[in-house]
């Protein structure tokens, strides 16, 4: 985001925290999602039930690798899978807003330093809206949307070895933000990430979960 404070927190964070919370895991199919889920929170809380999930993250918590490689935090709660061919993955994010920087995301990611994040986000600015971040061993923060709503639409869909990043307003009609590849071999890790790197703590629920392994045939609308 590229302020001096938040380079500071998110240093502060990964380096006192670390990358490798406890994991939980979660042997049944909730959510239509056929394979086991994964949870990381360390401090943070998550809750799953047969509707959503809601991931409370506590402050000082990110994904976040800066543009020059020289700041990187990877200590974020998060609830993950490990999809097997191409899919279209999508929920609703309901996002409780505090602090700049607050957010709530999906993702996908093949290491620490290979990973992409779609995030409904409060900007610096007050506004909330879409970012997000592809990381090559660095990061490229981008800026897509503006939104009053606190709540957004998030798509990420794989085709071969792409990976395409989708916003709506209603989850009917979708917008292409970005397509991208990672530079990694490694088996991906697909779910939902939230943030907080500056407030106490940040809520976001992620409901109208969808998951479908399928190839796309509208790259437009992810479909």
């Amino acid at each position: 985001m590229g302020t001096m404070v938040r380079l500071y927190v998110i240093w502060l964070a990964f380096v006192s925290c670390g990358v490798n919370a406890s994991e939980t895991r979660i042997d049944k199919p909730v959510l239509g999602i056929p394979y086991t889920l994964i949870e990381q929170a360390d401090t943070s809380k998550i809750s799953i039930d047969d509707h959503q999930i809601t991931i409370a993250a506590k402050k000082g918590t990110d994904l976040y690798t800066s543009p020059d490689g020289s700041s990187a935090a990877d200590n974020a709660p998060r609830v993950y899978f490990e999809p097997k061919a191409d899919f279209i993955f999508s929920a609703k994010v309901t996002a409780g807003f505090n602090s700049a920087y607050d957010g709530g995301a999906i993702f996908v990611y093949a290491d620490s330093g290979n990973w992409g994040k779609l995030l409904f986000e409060r900007f610096k600015s007050g506004a909330n809206g879409v970012a997000s971040t592809v990381a090559h061993g660095t990061g490229d923060d981008a800026y897509h949307t503006v939104h009053t709503s606190t709540e957004l639409y998030l798509k990420i869909v794989r085709r071969n070895k792409g990976f395409i990043f989708y916003q709506s307003e209603d989850g009917l009609k979708w917008f292409y933000l970005r397509s991208f590849t990672l530079a990694s071999s490694k088996p991906v890790k697909l779910g939902f990430i939230a943030q907080s790197p500056l407030s106490p703590e940040f809520v976001a629920t992620y409901s109208d979960i969808s998951f479908e392994e399928k190839t796309i045939s509208d790259f437009w609308q992810g479909k």
